[in-house]
């Protein structure tokens, strides 16, 4: 058993809580580990970098930080499954953490998974989302970063883990990937953020409340309608805010679409994840097949849809 793997799924980001600051820390943010769309790879020593599959410019570059970093020979890489990338699915820090966790463990090489998320993110771009959504998988409440951090910053920064909460088995959520070409990542997501003015005060306390008092509660009562409804409604406040440098309160009009289509068909807590273009709406799990069928034929066999579970766990990885 020479071979590594890992397989984890995608993850939703389903709202930011503070774009002001004025409290001293930024972002913050809720989000949702799934089980589908699935990344997997599979690693083993090499004297030299290999790889197979797609993506192979992201996975060497991805690889070389790793191997660089550990001062290690090589590894032979296969990209097994991939996750869509640049479509508000958390593909990236999905696929870095995989590559770092399978590479250094082929070497017996223990870091934790904190070390393995700053190797790739020197600027502590991160969210605390995604890594906890690869580490536990569930449903996440990150607390943001500090505006003006007291000690020294370390690349090691992740922010803090405020609530992690099961997500129901009885609820469902239909997935959509709509075709958006002018994708937000790097570079171009950055400069969105320094064009907008910091969040007003009331948007971000509204939003806050939202999840204390509605949605968190809703979550842990197994209530999806007001789990929905407070989730819609934060979705109105983020999409508003970032409307004029996405182009709208949605990334796509094909996602306003979607969003609207859902709604209509019974689905609640509807919304886009991140950037998009990924659409989601929430369902009970007995009507998920159902509005999975009725969700394809409205946008043809050309745009991909799930019915997807949430995951309550982390990845999962072994020898092969």
């Amino acid at each position: 058993m020479d071979k590594f793997w890992v397989k984890t799924g995608a993850r939703l980001h389903l709202g930011q809580l503070d774009l002001n600051g004025s409290l001293g820390r930024l972002y913050g943010g809720l989000g949702l580990a799934i089980d589908r769309p699935q990344l997997e790879i599979t690693a083993e020593k090499s004297s030299k970098l290999s790889l197979i599959g797609s993506e192979e410019k992201r996975l060497e570059i991805i690889s070389r930080k790793y191997l660089e970093y550990y001062d290690l020979p090589g590894v032979k890489i296969e990209l097994v499954q991939s996750l869509p990338s640049h479509s508000g699915l958390g593909s990236g820090t999905q696929l870095s953490l995989a590559l770092g966790f399978a590479i250094t463990r082929v070497y017996g090489l223990q870091p934790s998974l904190l070390e393995i998320a700053g190797v790739t993110d020197r600027e502590s771009s991160r969210s605390g989302i995604g890594v906890a959504a690869f580490e536990q998988g569930g449903f996440l409440v990150d607390g943001g970063k500090p505006v003006n951090p007291i000690a020294p910053k370390s690349v090691f920064d992740v922010p803090p883990i405020l609530a992690r909460i099961p997500f129901p088995e009885e609820w469902a959520i239909i997935l959509a990937l709509p075709d958006k070409e002018d994708k937000m990542s790097g570079e171009k997501e950055e400069n969105a953020f320094q064009s907008l003015p910091p969040m007003a005060e009331e948007v971000s306390a509204t939003i806050c409340r939202l999840l204390v008092m509605k949605l968190l509660p809703g979550l842990m009562e197994k209530d999806l309608e007001s789990f929905g409804q407070a989730l819609i409604e934060i979705q109105k406040q983020v999409g508003t805010y970032f409307a004029p440098v996405q182009g709208g309160y949605y990334a796509s009009d094909q996602g306003f679409r979607v969003a609207e289509y859902l709604l209509a068909q019974g689905a609640t807590g509807v919304g886009q994840s991140s950037w998009g273009p990924a659409v989601y709406g929430f369902i009970t799990r007995e009507k998920q097949d159902g509005l999975l069928e009725k969700t394809q034929k409205f946008l043809g066999e050309k745009v991909r849809v799930w019915a997807v579970s949430g995951r309550n766990q982390g990845a999962s990885w072994g020898w092969k």
